[in-house]
């Protein structure tokens, strides 16, 4: 092998798993596809998400998702209601905290399969006790994308946070949760 093969080599291994494969071969590029939809079975996606963000058929997603879990993919559709989040500000912390990763890791050159899959991991390592499963995190940025949820500015502390849209509030989830229990006026508990 030559030095610049070798050094070619180093770079990509180097790179990490979250870089987009720059390898445009057939053999390589289904490899990715592979790997992607692995770890999506194993983070919980669901046989439709697999394939809807990696390209494979639907039975293959289906059939790697028994393999790996030892059950068939649960059947249903995608959430497609911004309800369930809304029942609860903690659920909407963590729905805000998810979009905002995913607009950090949106700049990084990757496939949609694995920028979810980077969006999710970080959530999991951040949230002590994450409310959202892998499905509930690949819909936030649909929400933001379909103009349900806008960003607003917290009046509080300044942050920005998803509410839906037409919303009057203008505290962030976090603040209210942090004022439920204090005097508004005095912030004594």
């Amino acid at each position: 092998m030559s030095e610049t093969t070798n050094r070619a080599a180093s770079q990509e291994a180097s790179a990490g798993p979250g870089v987009a494969c720059a390898c445009d071969a057939d053999l390589c590029i289904q490899t990715r596809i592979s790997q992607e939809a692995i770890r999506l079975t194993r983070l919980g996606a669901r046989a439709g998400l697999v394939s809807q963000l990696t390209g494979l058929e639907k039975t293959v997603a289906n059939r790697l998702y028994r393999q790996l879990h030892g059950r068939p993919s649960p059947p249903g559709q995608l959430p497609f209601s911004d309800s369930w989040y809304l029942k609860q500000d903690r659920r909407m912390a963590q729905a805000t905290l998810v979009w905002q990763l995913s607009r950090r890791f949106a700049r990084a050159e990757a496939t949609p399969a694995q920028r979810l899959i980077d969006v999710y991991e970080t959530y999991l390592w951040l949230e002590r006790k994450p409310l959202l499963d892998i499905m509930r995190v690949a819909f936030v940025p649909h929400l933001v994308a379909v103009q349900e949820w806008q960003e607003q500015t917290c009046s509080q502390c300044a942050i920005q946070y998803l509410v839906p849209r037409d919303s009057v509030g203008n505290t962030c989830w976090g603040c209210r949760l942090y004022l439920r229990h204090r005097c508004r006026h005095c912030g004594t508990p």
